[in-house]
């Protein structure tokens, strides 16, 4: 089993998440980007840091469960990201949540920050 952690560069995760923005869908967008500036935080604790950073990386990993170009190939990226996002919760500001609604709206406008509040 690979180590998703590697997968995790900064410069490949804004090319990646850009590019795929469209098919990955607003949702899973909005989790990756809360989750990518959750990371930001240097309080945030190893256990957290560890299973936020992989998670992030299998959202990179090209060759992961169900193959991204698959129909509903996000699917298992999503119920990653969704998992450890409830397990790190607790250590999510609303920076984060701040930080990726604007990025949201950098990318798609408006009505897509103002969707990630209901998030």
């Amino acid at each position: 089993m690979p180590d998703y952690r590697s997968y995790l560069t900064d410069s490949r995760f804004w090319r990646t998440l850009k590019d795929k923005a469209q098919s990955i869908g607003l949702d899973l967008v909005y989790s990756a980007l809360v989750l990518y500036y959750a990371l930001q935080d240097p309080n945030m604790p190893s256990w957290a840091r560890a299973k936020a950073t992989g998670a992030l990386g299998y959202l990179l990993f090209p060759a992961d469960a169900i193959p991204d170009w698959w129909p509903g190939g996000y699917a298992d990226d999503a119920a990653v990201i969704a998992a450890a996002l409830g397990a790190v919760a607790m250590h999510i500001d609303d920076d984060a949540k701040r930080s990726a609604r604007s990025k949201l709206q950098d990318w798609f406008g408006d009505g897509a920050s103002r969707a990630a509040l209901v998030a």
